[in-house]
């Protein structure tokens, strides 16, 4: 058919042909274009629709690790903290919580504090704070928790939550607190949840006693808590009563305390408020009679009170005489109170006690000064015998805390000045004309003398060491039965009798051997650990001594019995004699220590020059006096000391180099 047509005709349907071949194919291609975008709109659309409405909602995610004592742990650490360190863990507890008080916070913390670096179960690093063997607070996450045992001494630590008894026994079997165990208060409001934030650290007590049971934190806020229709988490617990973090301590009864205040009916609040108004009323009526009475005490003519408070610095000697000759309106030295009573341990008590005795003792003892002078040696040999009778100059109880505070805000007023050589403070010149020093008058008729009117008594001086024991928190749970506080001195005669008459009582003294004591649980938690056997026994002689162990040993020293010249903690620095060689194979005795025992070095020294016709002269050493004698007189010298002052020969070191007696 092809052949038959014309090759025009031909060119013509081949054209036809491929123009309907180009058209089918542009049009099978724009159909799958067509096609693949439609599928692509529609795939987007499916994706945009999922994930805009089929988005879940943000879950938040709770990282904190609670239980943190539930399960044992890991001690990494156990560090004993030194004196400026327990001093910042007790100011960051009082700073922490402002409604401990510093009284109260006393009660428990003692000189052992121990710091503790602990991992928990979970991997969490915490620190621990502990007194001894009670727990006081830990850090986790930089935030400072108290322990239960901290909250049983000041209920209103922390804000608290209420709940059932029963609720107890779950959060020690690792169960957070939750909302429906929480008591409020019908009908509860907003207020009745507080204003806590997410985290805010909380305490858990019980319905029956409002002592903590324990430690956590906000699991949310306040309005969120209320909004949330009384269900869900309420506190992420931290720490309770019972955990592994409370089986390392002592065991201590769980103390009673009272109701809460949300668990109190409305009668119970207002006969509480009604109790503590009249209380505070009788208390105020009290003090308006009290000063009625001072006011109408009668006043001699030279000015001295006579009344029975013993307010005054001394004997027959009122407040009003050692200000209008001590004090100056120019001095920095604060001005007495107009009162004439005044509690012996207040800060202003010691300051007004310290400056009394500076001032007696620069003008008793113009003659003995020699400068320059140590102001360590000054303060023992000069203003600790111009103290008061009856009274001892303690610095750590006035507000300067040292006693170069104290000695620069003398130097101050121009009486005194001083120099520092080698962080060694000295004091290098005295002015006795100044107007404090000639218008002072010692009005006390019974007071000590100054040294230098001591120096001029034919009185022999009696030194005596008295040895005693502080009560530590370790043995407080024995000696708080007869009325002893943590930090009171106890002779050891007192511990002694004491530790025969707990055991009489209790019966624990062994039927056989009368020398023999079976420790029960108190002796058993105060000396020995948790893991002793059942049944202990030990004699007298060796429960005396654990006892005094853990106590902290101090000493007294007093002269003639009645004035206390010095209080040392640790043990008592002996006298020490020493007889050394000097040139040309001239011996000479040293005796060290003496100013320790209140010994006027002068005095001792011009006693030995006439007891044995040798020279003397007093040497500094390591910043300590030392007096030295010709010859080898440790036989006068441990004669001086134990019959004219009365040191006892235990606090004597050095009498074997005594020179032998030729046959």
């Amino acid at each position: 058919f092809l052949r038959s047509r014309s090759h025009a005709e031909r060119r013509a349907a081949a054209s036809a042909e491929y123009d309907c071949f180009q058209f089918s194919f542009w049009f099978g291609v724009n159909l799958v274009f067509v096609s693949i975008f439609s599928n692509f709109t529609n795939l987007f659309n499916f994706v945009f629709y999922f994930l805009v409405f089929t988005q879940p909602q943000e879950v938040e995610v709770n990282t904190q690790i609670t239980m943190l004592f539930h399960k044992p742990f890991k001690t990494k650490s156990n560090v004993l903290l030194r004196s400026s360190e327990r001093k910042r863990i007790k100011g960051l507890i009082l700073t922490q919580f402002p409604a401990l008080t510093e009284e109260k916070l006393d009660k428990i913390y003692c000189k052992e504090i121990y710091s503790l670096k602990i991992e928990t179960h979970s991997e969490e690093i915490v620190i621990v704070y502990m007194a001894y063997k009670l727990p006081l607070i830990f850090e986790y996450n930089s935030v400072i928790y108290p322990c239960v045992y901290l909250s049983w001494i000041e209920p209103d630590i922390t804000p608290a939550f209420t709940t059932h008894a029963d609720v107890l026994k779950f959060i020690r079997g690792g169960a957070d607190l939750m909302l429906p165990g929480i008591i409020l208060k019908n009908p509860h409001n907003k207020k009745h949840f507080g204003s806590h934030k997410k985290g805010d650290r909380v305490l858990i007590n019980l319905s029956s006693n409002k002592a903590g049971v324990a430690v956590g934190e906000t699991a949310r806020s306040s309005e969120d808590l209320f909004m949330s229709g009384g269900k869900g988490k309420a506190v992420n617990i931290l720490h309770y009563w019972g955990d592994e973090l409370c089986k390392m301590a002592i065991e201590i009864d769980y103390p009673q305390l009272g109701k809460p205040d949300v668990c109190k009916t409305q009668e119970e609040l207002d006969l509480e408020l009604a109790v503590q108004l009249q209380a505070e009323e009788d208390q105020a009526q009290l003090s308006q009679a009290l000063e009625t009475q001072t006011l109408s005490d009668t006043v001699t003519g030279d000015g001295t009170i006579h009344g029975d408070d013993g307010g005054g610095v001394g004997n027959g000697i009122s407040y009003a005489q050692v200000a209008n000759n001590v004090n100056s309106t120019d001095s920095p030295v604060h001005q007495e109170s107009e009162t004439p009573q005044e509690d012996e341990n207040t800060p202003e008590f010691m300051d007004k006690l310290y400056e009394y005795s500076f001032i007696k003792a620069i003008k008793s003892s113009q003659k003995k000064i020699e400068l320059p002078m140590l102001a360590s040696n000054f303060n023992k040999v000069h203003m600790i015998p111009a103290c008061p009778c009856g009274y001892s100059l303690d610095i750590k109880k006035s507000s300067h805390k040292k006693l170069s505070n104290f000695l620069t805000n003398m130097a101050n007023t121009g009486i005194i000045r001083l120099e520092t050589n080698a962080g060694v403070l000295k004091i290098t010149s005295v002015q006795y004309n100044h107007d404090l020093i000639r218008r002072f008058v010692d009005h006390y008729e019974n007071g000590n003398a100054g040294p230098n009117d001591n120096a001029n008594k034919k009185k022999e001086k009696k030194v005596e060491v008295i040895e005693s024991y502080n009560v530590t928190a370790a043995v407080l749970p024995l000696f708080s039965q007869y009325l002893c506080k943590k930090g009171d001195p106890l002779p050891v005669k007192d511990i002694k009798k004491h530790i025969v008459d707990y055991v009489s009582k209790e019966k624990l003294q062994d039927e056989t051997n009368k020398q023999l004591v079976h420790l029960n649980d108190l002796l058993k938690a105060v000396l020995l650990s948790k893991t002793t056997p059942e049944d202990i026994v030990i004699s007298y002689e060796q429960l005396m001594k654990e006892v005094t162990s853990k106590m902290t040993q101090s000493y007294q020293v007093t002269m003639n019995s009645d004035q206390i010249l010095s209080q040392y903690k640790g043990k008592m620095k002996p006298i020490d004699l020493q007889v050394a060689t000097r040139s040309g194979n001239k011996k000479v005795t040293l005796i060290s220590n003496l100013d320790v025992y209140g010994i006027d070095l002068k005095e001792f020294c011009k006693l030995c020059q006439h007891g044995v016709a040798a020279s003397t002269c007093i040497n500094m050493v390591n910043n300590a006096a030392q007096v030295q004698v010709q010859g080898n007189q440790i036989v006068f010298v441990n004669k001086l000391l134990t019959e004219k002052f009365g040191v006892q020969k235990r606090f004597i070191r050095g009498t074997e180099l005594a020179p032998k007696k030729k046959r």
